[in-house]
Formats: structure tokens, C-alpha cells, sequence
């Protein structure tokens, strides 16, 4: 096999690459080294019939010179040749792809101004600024009108013409500040997440001091009262802003309907972006504090998000496992099963495809149990792939909850000790949440016990794991407590 950095970089191009970069090298403006078009010729030969391993120089070498001695110089400076025209073409292939359209009619326009063809510069200026004024709002919308305002501004400036040049200032400014605003905003959500999530707080927290200093209450009143053009998209950011450095449910409840009143001005992507980061964030953050008014309205947020967002489309990823398991448990909680039976299996096909079969059986396994259909469930757990620890937990807990329902004690007892040894095993558990799914472990246990063995136990024993549950910090904690509860009036 050959090994050498040009045949290393060819064999990572996909058939359409290799197309395309056949047309390259027999193009007379990037390749004129007709050796170089055979001995590309050759070796694709190889790659489309997945016979690269047996290929090697000599054989190459007899292909492009036939009757010719093998020359290790000539073949060295030849595959050197190659190897410099592939990054070549790996560098306009990548220009191609993933410059956008309206970053290139800006190259464009900057290109002509400069030639002095400014027909052309106008008529190209005013095409892009209709095309992206007539779009959604989206991540660079007003990033692109304001590179665009700002090659207008260079082109009349270096036209002496004062008063379009004026204008375009203008129009610069009018378009960064929206961009800055969107910037602070986004960036506030993702390190709020970030803090939130793996308590990774910065040394010295700018972005709130910068808010803090600046009053930005006072700021968004400011704009309510203008009549700038897309207020109402900057209002969305600063309400977001002022809600979550001061916490503020009546802002928040602002929000909401203002961004559901004007999806119509948002690209897919940004929708969900400002659903997602904005509106959820902070309904998660209240229902994680305990409040019942926004875990119910997290729920409805969810049904809301995707009615109106179409997932997996239009820069719109796939459903993360954890939001289509905490839309199906929540609406369990709040009593909407058949909601969220139609939602498991409508919006299955849009889950990430690796963990998308796991996510489908376990929602099914906690809407069956949520039916009392407890056997079914656990036909469903039996089918779902563990191999995710965090799938591991939820599965046991739900495995043994079945177990419970359905007075299989032993199979119950087997499981709390196959699932002791587990955490005791597993190294990656914090300390507290080791010591969380321990107490639950041990709840579970004393379920079990007092329901096969009753004799055992008297009012005092239930009332002292009543107080044990309560002042625990696990999960589930109220069916924990309901289970005691039917089982103290037993007695």
C-alpha cells in the first residue's frame, strides 16, 4: 500500500469529491501537468472499487510511462505535485461550500468597487439588500446588513458623495446595535447554561456587570417607546436580559407572548434558538426551584416549541434525548398521557438516530406504566439498550417501580442488590448524587419489605420512613410518599 501525504488526503474524498476534483486537475487554469491527470486517473480507479490497499508506485509509475524503468525521482516529485494540487483544491472545494450567498455578493461588491464598475456595484447592492430585508431573521441577518451598509459606506466615501456616505453610517449603526444586543443575549443564555449545568462560573462575571451597569430596564423602555426598525425583535432580547438577572415572572410571561406573536419574523433555526435558550431556560430554571406554575408551563412551552419549530430541518437539529423523555414525563406528571402517547410516536423519527430506537422504548415503558399497564413496560425495558448511564438509571428505577406494582418481590430484591453494587462500582457519581440514588435504593428496599413481610412493621417503623422520605433528597419523592401512605392506612 501506498503511504505518502497525497495518497493519505485522496482517500478521504468521497465519491462526489473525487468528481469534482477530477474536473479540477483537468482544468488548464489550475493543472497542466497532464502526468498528474494520469496518475490521479489511476488511483481513482482504485478508490471507487475499494482496491486502494493493493495499489503501489511501481504499478502507478508503469501505468503513466508504460515501457518505462521505474524513476523513484520522477514518481517522488509527481505524487508532491498531486499532494499540493489536493489541499488546492480542498481550500476552493471548502470557499465553495460554505461561503454563503450574501457573503459573496459582498466579496463582490467590494471587488467591483474597487474596479470602478459602479453599474454593477449598484445593482448588485440593492438585489442582496431586498433579498435579505424580504428573509427571516436569522444568526447573521443583521450581521450581513451591516457588512453590507458598511461596503456602501466605503464605496461612497471614496466617491466623495458625503450624503450617501452619511446614510450609510446610519445604517451600520442601526444594524450593529440589534447584532450586539443578540450577541450579549445569546452569550448570557449559553454561560447561564453553563453555570447551571456544571457550576463553571467565570472569575470575574462581565457580561452581569455590564448589565447591571447599565440599567437595562430603563435602556428597554427606551426602545418601547421608539420606533426603530425590528423593535420588537430587540425587545425579545432585552425582556430576555432583564428576566433573567432579575427573575422576573411578569417579564417573562411578556416574553413569551410577544415571541409567539411574532414567529412569522424568525427563520426556523433563531425560532427554536429563542424558544429554546430563551423562553425554556428560564421556565426550567423556576420549576427547578420548586415552582408548580412553571413546571406546568415548561410542559406547555415543549407542545408549543414543537408545533411551531420543525425539528430536524431548516438548521434545525434532532430532538436531544433528554427534552423527548422530559416532555414525555412531564406530561405524565401533569396527567396528559394521551398527549404525550401521540407526541412518543409522531416525533420519534426526529430524535438523534443514535440514541432514537432507546428513547422510543423507554418513553413507551414510562407511558405504559403511567397506564398501569405495568407488564407492558417491562416488555419495553427488556427491549431497551442500557448502554448509556444515565438510560441505566432511569431503567432500573422504572424496572423496579413495575416490580412494585406488580408484587414481584424477588425479582424487586435482586435488582436493589444488583443495583447497590452497581453505584457502589461506578467511579463517575458525584458524592451527593451517589448519596441520592443510594437513598432511593434504600426507599425502594423498605417498600419491598413492609409489603411482603407486613408482619414486620408497625406505625412507628412507617412513620420513621415517612420522615426518612421526606427529608431526603430523591427524585419521584411523592410516589415514594403516596406508596408509604397506602400502606400506613393498613395499618
Amino acid at each position: 500500500m501506498i503511504k505518502n501525504k497525497a495518497f493519505q488526503v485522496l482517500t478521504t474524498f468521497n465519491p462526489g469529491e473525487v468528481k469534482d476534483f477530477e474536473l479540477y486537475l483537468l482544468s488548464p487554469y489550475y493543472n497542466t501537468n497532464k502526468s498528474v491527470v494520469k496518475l490521479f486517473g489511476e488511483i481513482k480507479k482504485a478508490l471507487l472499487a475499494n482496491k486502494s490497499e493493493k495499489l503501489t508506485e511501481e504499478f502507478l509509475y508503469g501505468k503513466i510511462f508504460k515501457g518505462k524503468e521505474y524513476n523513484y525521482g520522477i514518481m517522488k516529485n509527481l505524487m508532491s505535485e498531486l499532494f499540493k494540487q489536493a489541499e488546492k483544491f480542498l481550500i476552493i472545494n471548502l470557499n465553495n461550500n460554505t461561503i454563503k450567498e450574501t457573503e459573496q455578493q459582498i466579496l463582490l461588491l467590494e471587488e467591483l468597487e474597487r474596479r470602478g464598475l459602479d453599474d454593477n456595484f449598484n445593482q448588485v447592492f440593492t438585489k442582496t439588500r431586498d433579498r435579505i430585508k424580504a428573509g427571516k431573521i436569522n444568526s447573521s441577518y443583521y450581521q450581513n446588513l451591516g457588512r453590507l451598509y458598511e461596503t456602501a459606506k466605503d464605496y461612497h466615501r471614496n466617491r466623495s458623495n458625503v450624503n450617501e456616505y452619511s446614510l450609510n453610517v446610519l445604517n451600520v449603526v442601526e444594524h450593529t446595535f440589534p447584532q450586539i444586543i443578540s450577541m450579549l443575549a445569546d452569550e448570557y443564555a449559553l454561560q447561564y447554561t453553563a453555570e447551571h449545568s456544571t457550576n463553571h462560573k467565570p472569575e470575574t462575571d462581565l457580561l452581569k456587570e455590564f448589565f447591571t451597569n447599565i440599567n437595562i430596564e430603563a435602556f428597554t423602555r427606551v426602545v418601547e417607546n421608539s420606533s426603530i426598525e425590528n423593535k420588537e425583535d430587540i425587545l425579545i432580547r432585552l425582556h430576555f436580559i432583564v428576566m433573567v438577572t432579575g427573575s422576573n415572572d411578569e417579564v417573562y410571561y411578556k416574553l413569551r407572548d410577544v415571541v409567539f406573536m411574532n414567529t412569522e419574523l424568525y427563520s426556523n433555526q433563531m425560532l427554536y434558538t429563542i424558544i429554546n435558550n430563551y423562553l425554556l431556560l428560564y421556565a426550567e430554571k423556576r420549576a427547578s426551584e420548586g415552582s408548580g406554575e412553571f413546571f406546568a408551563e415548561k410542559f406547555h412551552l415543549l407542545k408549543k416549541m414543537f408545533d411551531v419549530v420543525k425539528m430536524n430541518r431548516d438548521g434545525v437539529g434532532c430532538i436531544f434525548l433528554s427534552s423527548y423523555l422530559d416532555t414525555v414525563l412531564s406530561g405524565i406528571k401533569l396527567g396528559e398521557t394521551d398527549y404525550v402517547s401521540r407526541f412518543a410516536e409522531e416525533y420519534r423519527k426526529d430524535v438523534d438516530p443514535s440514541v432514537r430506537d432507546v428513547a422510543y422504548r423507554l418513553a413507551r415503558a414510562y407511558i405504559f406504566a403511567a397506564e398501569k399497564n405495568y407488564e407492558a413496560s417491562l416488555k419495553e425495558l427488556a427491549r431497551t439498550d442500557q448502554a448509556d448511564f444515565h438510560i441505566k438509571l432511569r431503567t432500573k428505577f422504572l424496572y423496579l417501580r413495575c416490580c412494585y406494582e406488580l408484587s414481584l418481590f424477588e425479582q424487586g430484591f435482586s435488582m436493589i442488590d444488583s443495583f447497590k453494587k452497581f453505584l457502589a462500582d461506578t467511579k463517575e457519581l458525584h458524592p451527593d448524587f451517589r448519596k441520592k440514588l443510594n437513598d432511593s435504593c434504600k426507599t425502594y428496599l423498605e417498600l419491598f419489605k413492609i409489603s411482603s413481610s407486613p408482619e414486620k412493621y408497625d406505625i412507628e417503623k412507617l412513620d420513621k420512613q415517612i420522615d426518612f422520605v421526606k427529608a431526603s433528597g430523591i427524585n419521584n419523592k411523592g410516589w415514594y410518599l403516596g406508596k408509604l401512605e397506602e400502606l400506613r392506612k393498613k395499618y
